[in-house]
């Protein structure tokens, strides 16, 4: 099972007792499936425990008649397809304008969200819509939203609430998501993914340390690799001027750390220069008139 699949199926195992967050969840469905008109709702979905989500909350927030049906649908295969339904009479028309006023009032950006009302409204819109990668392969919340409006309402929320969200169009959707594994981490917590939350941080916290000793040992590797480059040249323009004048040609400094370096090849600069008890800018720079005599040689030899 994928971990967007675990996620949904803890979040659909998840009871809520606040009727507030009951209308906020119902209103993240609703509209990221733009299933909401005068006549009333008509939701559907391959998905039994969303229908039976979807099924029991309106019970707990509204007495008129809600209607519960599955089909079967031969379109790229066999499979069910369940409904949920309210429909819009002269007897519950009252009522059904109560709770669309009730249900919308979310959409209004000028009161501030409870956090009841934001976990709602989040959580319907993941598990009407949404998907998370496991953080094993990458960090990706995505939500595939049917209207541009319902797309744009869930960036907004998600700008007020500080997070790193971009918004695109993808095929026939509009795509909302977030890349920022702290973001995606935040918000898994407050939909109540719990579980799910300390799984996708401990893979996580596991990837960054992961990360964190390759770029140790890259580094290492590199820096390596640079002190064998550095005393390979150093070597062979000892070993030039050795074998054209002799390095009793040197001056005594000179001559010191030629000896130094041809005993020491793996030593870094600042190893040789604590071992001839001087700086490393005073070693670079003995190296730099052993230079200036190697590329005057081979000048000279016509090299």
């Amino acid at each position: 099972m994928s971990f967007s699949a675990t996620l949904k199926r803890e979040l659909f195992n998840k009871e809520i007792e606040n009727k507030e967050e009951i209308y906020a969840e119902l209103f993240g469905i609703f509209i990221s499936k733009d299933i909401i008109s005068e006549k009333g709702v008509n939701f559907s979905t391959e998905n039994v425990s969303l229908a039976k989500r979807v099924y029991s909350n309106l019970k707990v927030i509204t007495e008129m008649d809600i209607y519960l049906k599955y089909s079967m649908s031969n379109r790229l295969g066999a499979h069910k397809i369940y409904e949920v339904k309210i429909i819009v009479t002269k007897n519950n028309k009252k009522e059904y304008d109560k709770l669309l006023k009730k249900l919308f009032s979310h959409k209004n950006f000028s009161e501030e969200k409870t956090e009841h009302q934001l976990a709602g409204i989040i959580r319907g819109f993941f598990i009407s819509c949404g998907y998370v990668k496991s953080p094993e392969k990458g960090y990706a919340l995505d939500f595939f939203i049917d209207t541009e409006d319902s797309a744009t309402f869930l960036y907004y929320l998600f700008k007020q609430m500080g997070k790193k969200v971009s918004h695109t169009d993808k095929k026939s959707k509009s795509l909302v998501y977030l890349r920022n594994s702290e973001d995606i981490l935040d918000i898994i917590f407050l939909i109540g993914g719990v579980t799910s939350f300390f799984e996708f941080e401990e893979v996580t916290i596991n990837k960054e340390i992961r990360n964190k000793i390759n770029r140790n040992m890259n580094w290492e590797i590199a820096n390596e690799t640079k002190k064998l480059s550095t005393s390979e040249k150093q070597i062979k323009m000892i070993k030039y001027i050795d074998s054209e004048m002799g390095l009793s040609e040197l001056s005594g400094i000179l001559r010191e750390t030629a000896e130094i370096r041809l005993e020491n090849e793996e030593m870094s600069l600042q190893e040789l220069a604590d071992l001839l008890e001087v700086s490393k800018s005073g070693i670079r720079n003995r190296f730099r008139r052993i230079e200036e005599i190697y590329n005057s040689l081979r000048e000279s030899n016509g090299d």
